[in-house]
């Protein structure tokens, strides 16, 4: 049986010289180096409120800047498949549970420490072979969005990257998984396989098991302490919402949730970080 793959790609002519990135980024090559030399020194972590143990870290204003720039020169112009549904512009938490609306059954996992897991050598794999740039292209990208061995939470780069770093493999599990009825999504660190049939337990054990798989090829693990099955019987929640018949809150909530995603989607846009802001998404989280 043949499958199709619904893969990110870069429709783009590579960059192949540390001039033409210079060009891209509007900014000279002598500068970018400069930038990239001081980069592990150029974040400070941010604060967040007591309880939360996720180590975030804002750019210094020269770095933002950059990174702000490759964003929007490089990582916005990826065309991302539907499945991934985190930090991408017109998708969501409430997106990415809507792919999951009355299903049967549904596994969740959870990353384990995501960001930090993610190496520098994997963020050089993507700008190298994903996006197809010369050696030192990559290299110097990899400098400019890498905080010593890793991918930063907080930078304006990273959701981006994460949502590349299963690009070799994460296809091919998801055209597997649909090609036996099974729908999979994945919002930044959180996976979720959903099915509208019954699954038997040896096939919850083998998709679970595709999964694992994945992440171990790729230097990730789940959560096992997270790790969730639940059945039509019992609600099933995706990214906090429930879609035992459809994503639904009442009118109200619904209505207050989506004003709150909004003013954060508007103060992420205009380039905000640091403190402020980082509490303002804990805030958001815990409406839902």
């Amino acid at each position: 049986m043949s499958l199709f793959l619904h893969k990110p790609s870069y429709p783009h002519k590579p960059i192949w010289s540390l001039e033409n990135l210079a060009d891209s980024l509007r900014v000279s090559s002598a500068e970018l180096t400069a930038i990239a030399a001081l980069a592990d020194r150029s974040y400070r972590k941010v604060e967040l409120e007591p309880g939360n143990t996720r180590e975030v870290f804002s750019a210094k204003p020269r770095l933002k800047e950059i990174q702000k720039r490759i964003k929007f020169a490089i990582l916005m112009r990826v065309s991302f498949p539907t499945y991934l549904t985190g930090s991408l512009k017109g998708r969501d938490y409430i997106t990415n549970a809507q792919l999951h609306a009355g299903a049967r059954v549904l596994i969740c996992e959870d990353v384990t420490k995501f960001f930090p897991s993610v190496s520098a050598e994997k963020v050089f794999d993507i700008w190298r072979h994903f996006f197809g740039f010369s050696d030192q292209v990559a290299q110097l990208l990899t400098r400019l969005t890498t905080k010593g061995s890793s991918l930063p939470q907080g930078a304006s780069t990273s959701s981006y990257l994460a949502n590349l770093v299963l690009w070799r493999d994460e296809p091919l599990l998801q055209a597997k998984l649909a090609a036996n009825g099974i729908t999979y999504s994945r919002y930044v660190d959180d996976m979720s396989m959903s099915c509208k049939d019954n699954l038997t337990s040896q096939d919850i054990e083998h998709v679970i098991a595709e999964v694992y798989g994945m992440l171990r090829s790729n230097g990730l693990s789940a959560k096992r302490k997270k790790h969730e099955v639940f059945t039509s019987s019992e609600r099933m929640i995706v990214t906090k919402v429930v879609v035992n018949a459809k994503p639904s809150w009442n009118a109200h909530r619904r209505a207050a949730v989506r004003t709150q995603v909004h003013v954060l989607e508007q103060r992420v846009s205009s380039g905000e970080t640091g403190a402020e802001l980082y509490k303002f998404v804990d805030r958001t989280g815990n409406l839902v």
